[in-house]
């Protein structure tokens, strides 16, 4: 068992916006930053593109009126729904959409104008090293087996490229009811609920790199079977205070795999349980890798955390590149129907975010909730981080240019975020405290970038969760790995209240 240590923090007040600073053993500390006003990018289109795009938006919509005229004749699905229901309304759904689009054809949505349109605003949008790192990320992505093919699913078991954030603020808008995504360098239009490919255009990425296959079927990978875990018998040493009345959560990421190494920790979560009795987890997305019927739910979630819900502890989850959306519905993940949340626990506020698509109706619905929130902490948690030392993936600075502008301005202290497979704190990045926490149930082995000038603290030897403690103006952390090795612990402090000084500890 390695030294624990003990990180205190204090708060320091920006102008209109609060930020945290962290007090380490050394007396270096981050400089303050100016608050930074959160902005989206003005477009300005000439009247021609204006019609084109209004004629894009008009043929979308077409299409979502002939799904909701078919979903409004089925029985609506509960807002926390069985995985049998969510199955079974999915291939009911899909089917009637099908039959209903049965003529049509590529190009009927994305013509060739408007292909040439997004093809030009892709190219605008992306220079130097964005573009670099965009197309890394798209050669990348698991998408071998995809259909090119309208009016076919798209592979539930592939994964789903983030689509950058400042990308989709330039796009023509979509209805809720369907979403861009990224296939190799091709551009798809997939609704959101039946996974159905409504049309697609090729070439969307106008850089020279090697597209991924495109093959006219896609095979779902079956998960391994998966037995119930069992307490451990021994426990790790707690660094946190176990004051009275205190809320206690844990967190945890990219989960979904059903493997053995997943249900040893799951195991050693449910032994921290006993005697840290945390209420919830947060759950960092990628929550179903393979695919998702209702026997992976069962798998890869239900029967690797029985002892822990069994205990009445409540999972909240939020998607990944791994997730379809339609896993809102799923009642054991709480998120009621919503691919964005929030909710509140002991004057803590939680945001729930979808960071694959963070569009305009997203953003809005961030600025409007963060602004009337008067919680003394608020703490987001989403899938890609901001902030990376990863050499597998690294910072989401697409992501990171959207949302740390809204965060900055509304006080968010705690960003939390999966997606690397490992453990990392970083540094107070402009009075933000950001985790990555994304070694649940995968783990990318020594992937933290030696010498990062971001990480304050990391860990990628083996899995590993967290728990956290709120007690009034101070948040403890711990990060336990699988070998039950503490890896990282401290605390943070609140000054939207007036601080108490204090002087870190090992």
């Amino acid at each position: 068992m390695m030294k624990h240590q003990r990180i205190k923090l204090i708060r320091l007040a920006l102008g209109l916006s609060v930020a945290l600073s962290l007090v380490l053993s050394s007396p270096a500390r981050p400089a303050a930053q100016e608050t930074v006003k959160a902005t989206q990018p003005e477009v300005v289109l000439s009247a021609k593109d204006k019609e084109l795009v209004a004629a894009f938006e008009g043929r979308v919509k077409d299409y979502a009126r002939v799904r909701e005229d078919i979903e409004e004749k089925m029985t609506s699905l509960p807002k926390e729904a069985t995985p049998e229901q969510i199955e079974a309304h999915k291939a009911a759904f899909k089917e009637a959409v099908r039959a209903a689009r049965a003529a049509a054809k590529q190009g009927d949505v994305f013509t060739p104008a408007t292909a040439e349109f997004i093809r030009t605003t892709i190219l605008d949008e992306f220079r130097g090293q964005d573009r670099a790192d965009f197309v890394k990320a798209a050669m990348e992505a698991e998408t071998q087996g995809v259909p090119l093919r309208v009016n076919y699913p798209y592979p539930e078991d592939k994964e789903m490229l983030e689509v950058p954030p400042t990308l989709l603020l330039r796009l023509p808008q979509l209805p809720k009811q369907v979403k861009y995504r990224f296939v190799g360098r091709h551009l798809l239009l997939v609704d959101r609920e039946n996974t159905l490919i409504v049309d697609y255009m090729t070439d969307a990425l106008p850089f020279a790199a090697t597209p991924a296959p495109i093959t006219a079927e896609g095979a779902a990978a079956e998960g391994a079977p998966v037995s119930a875990p069992a307490p451990v018998k021994s426990l790790v040493d707690l660094t946190l205070p176990l004051k009275k009345d205190s809320l206690r959560f844990a967190v945890i990421g990219d989960t979904g795999t059903g493997t053995e190494k997943q249900r040893e920790l799951a195991e050693l979560m449910y032994g921290v349980h006993a005697a840290f009795p945390y209420e919830f987890v947060l759950m960092l997305g990628d929550n179903m890798y393979g695919g998702e019927k209702a026997e992976d739910f069962k798998e890869k979630f239900e029967n690797v955390y029985k002892p822990l819900l069994d205990a009445k502890v409540k999972f909240y989850a939020s998607l990944g590149n791994h997730d379809e959306s339609n896993q809102r519905f799923y009642e054991l993940f709480n998120m009621n129907g919503e691919e964005y949340y929030r909710f509140e626990k002991g004057g803590i506020s939680f945001y729930a975010l979808n960071s694959n698509y963070m569009d305009k109706r997203q953003l809005k619905w961030l600025e409007e909730t963060l602004a009337k929130d008067t919680s003394k902490w608020k703490i987001a948690f989403f899938h890609h981080p901001p902030y990376s030392s990863g050499g597998k993936h690294g910072s989401s600075t697409s992501l990171r240019k959207i949302v740390e502008p809204v965060f900055l301005k509304y006080g968010v202290d705690v960003v939390l975020a999966g997606h690397e497979h490992f453990y990392e704190r970083i540094k107070p990045q402009k009075g933000i405290y950001y985790f990555i926490s994304g070694a649940g149930g995968k783990l990318r082995e020594g992937d933290v970038q030696q010498g990062s000038p971001l990480t304050e603290k990391a860990y990628d030897k083996d899995m590993s969760f967290m728990i956290f403690e709120a007690t009034g103006d101070e948040l403890h952390f711990q990060v336990i790995s699988r070998t039950r090795e503490t890896v990282d612990s401290g605390f943070i402090t609140n000054t939207k209240a007036k601080a108490k000084p204090a002087t870190a500890g090992n």
